[in-house]
């Protein structure tokens, strides 16, 4: 099946003509750029360059209700490639890396899912993100190395009970985008550079919006840089680090999201839950390994606001059906008015509300933003849980510096790599060493 990229566009030509103008205003600047014949010192235009990638792919898990799975999209970039006239510590320590802005257009038309033939694909989602990109390996002319993207997506056709009943993997049309891939880049004589590679892709919007297992791709890349700088001149000299001299950290933080609680009762009526708020009060200690790693251990307490509601709810649906005289409960909503004002009557707030979790936390850093990866425990269950709840959560998110000390962070909170909410922080360093950014 050969590569269309007019089916790539999520609006008209005529329209999206903007995009083209834009791609080739950055293009032909690099040109313009070759008649002032910048020297090494100028810094600035430099190292900027522009990039369009194309990609064609698939669902990673290729499950019975797929009928049909082919996807393709391209991508548009402006980035910023580090060097060694700096001197900044992080981008010695990472091989000099290069970071920007890019714009995604998918066409996922070509993934049905279910049995009826009303299903018109997932749509033709378009997202804007920031990304981050460092090799493994590098010499003059040759380099590989991984891609780390997260930002905003939207366009979807998301769950509809008319029109696309049986997807069940994104219910809202606007979500989170979330990429990494690895590339091999061909340096060409000039100002050019050629690379392929393979690409893993992740949108969801963290359980904001039932259904939501996620859209989880696999694709191939092929991608084609113009760089405002000749390769050859290009400099990236390996430079010895100064020892780092390991340090503890304290932070605390708290966080808040909201998460659309699936109630069981009416599958067909997912989307009918209600959203409850979640809380996080957070304290770990972090030992600073190196000038980018962090390891420690914190304590938190989780409060959920549906808690001890969630039997109250289940109590509720019950009393109104028995009230109602009905036998099938599916021809009452859960959330409808009456289910909520019996909810509302039984709801008591109790220690069911909270859960303590103790977590392993790991953090990597580029200047002042900050990777997290934990991994947490519930040591003790809340009193009603059901024995198949998860005892073990991950947190995979970003924090960014405003400060030496005070950051702000978003994070997906989940349990066996399924979103349970966003969580939304601000924090603290009670303690910390002030951190070196210059050799």
């Amino acid at each position: 099946m050969c590569f269309n990229f007019r089916s790539l566009f999520p609006y008209k030509m005529n329209t999206f003509r903007k995009y083209h103008i834009l791609l080739f205003s950055a293009l032909s600047i690099s040109h313009v750029s070759k008649a002032f014949s910048w020297t090494d010192t100028t810094d600035g235009p430099r190292k900027l360059y522009a990039a369009a990638s194309a990609r064609q792919g698939s669902l990673v898990e290729r499950q019975n209700f797929v009928l049909k799975d082919y996807y393709v999209g391209m991508d548009v970039k402006l980035g910023w490639q580090t060097d060694d006239r700096d001197r900044n510590i992080f981008d010695v320590s990472y091989r000099y890396p290069r970071y920007g802005v890019g714009y995604y257009m998918g066409n996922m038309n070509g993934i049905i899912l279910g049995d009826d033939s009303i299903s018109a694909g997932l749509g033709k989602p378009a997202a804007l993100y920031a990304y981050f990109g460092a090799p493994v390996y590098r010499d003059k002319w040759f380099s590989v190395g991984y891609n780390i993207s997260a930002g905003f997506s939207y366009n979807f056709n998301s769950y509809n009970p008319e029109h696309s009943p049986s997807n069940i993997l994104i219910g809202y049309k606007n979500n989170a985008y979330l990429e990494f891939s690895f590339e091999a880049s061909l340096l060409l004589p000039g100002y050019s550079t050629l690379s392929a590679g393979i690409s893993f892709q992740h949108f969801s919007n963290g359980s904001y919006q039932k259904p939501n297992k996620g859209i989880n791709l696999i694709s191939g890349t092929i991608a084609y840089q113009w760089n405002l700088y000749k390769n050859k001149d290009k400099r990236y000299t390996p430079i010895a680090l100064p020892e780092w001299t390991k340090s503890f950290e304290w932070d605390v933080f708290i966080g808040s999201g909201v998460r659309m609680l699936d109630t069981g009762f009416d599958k067909k009526r997912p989307r009918e839950g209600k959203r409850w708020t979640c809380l996080t009060f957070s304290t770990a200690a972090l030992r600073q390994v190196s000038h980018r790693r962090k390891w420690g251990a914190g304590i938190e307490l989780f409060y959920y606001e549906w808690g001890s509601y969630v039997d109250s709810y289940h109590s509720a649906y019950k009393e109104l059906i028995k009230d109602m005289g009905l036998r099938n409960p599916g021809v009452v909503s859960p959330s409808s008015s009456e289910v909520q004002r019996v909810m509302k009557s039984n709801a008591k707030f109790s220690s069911d509300n909270f859960t303590v979790g103790i977590y392993a936390a790991h953090e990597v850093g580029y200047k002042r933003l900050w990777l997290i990866t934990d991994l947490g425990i519930y040591p003790f269950p809340r009193v009603g849980d059901q024995p198949s709840s998860p005892i073990i959560y991950e947190r995979l998110g970003a924090r960014v510096e405003l400060t030496d000390r005070l950051f702000v962070g978003v994070a997906i909170k989940a349990h066996g790599f399924k979103a349970d909410f966003t969580e939304w922080s601000v924090g603290y360093a009670l303690m910390k060493k002030k951190p070196m950014s210059m050799i």
